[in-house]
């Protein structure tokens, strides 16, 4: 996971893509509403798209938690980044990490086969 964010952060868009599957299995949420990929061939060059338009990425992780269970292991952790814009926007947001991941012996890497990032609301619809 550490990896993904440090692909983030240094814009490396091929970097950041070999820690994802290059299948037809792959999952991939983004945070805007339309970002649903299913596959590796309408996810890939998504990285390259969102990095051109990108002055800087910080990705800071506070929660991460990891397990593993043979060749399978999952992720989540509630990370904070700040992004600015190659057009001078800054966008900072608390945001929800998820991800599946299996162990790829030919890669001899972990790879995301499902990756989910999301923004979740600030106030509560209930009581715990």
């Amino acid at each position: 996971m550490l990896s993904i964010y440090r692909g983030f952060e240094e814009l490396d868009a091929d970097a950041l893509d070999q820690n994802f599957s290059h299948t037809r299995n792959l999952l991939a949420f983004g945070t805007d509403w339309d970002e649903k990929f299913s596959g590796w061939d309408k996810y890939k060059g998504i990285h390259t798209v969102q990095f051109a338009a990108l002055k800087s990425f910080k990705f800071r992780s506070r929660e991460l938690e990891v397990q593993v269970h043979g060749g399978v292991a999952w992720a989540a952790d509630r990370p904070q980044w700040a992004i600015e814009t190659k057009a001078g926007e800054t966008v900072k947001a608390d945001l929800r990490v998820t991800a599946v991941l299996t162990w790829s012996a030919s890669r001899g890497r972990w790879l995301v086969v499902q990756w989910h990032v999301s923004s979740g609301l600030k106030e509560r619809m209930h009581g715990y």
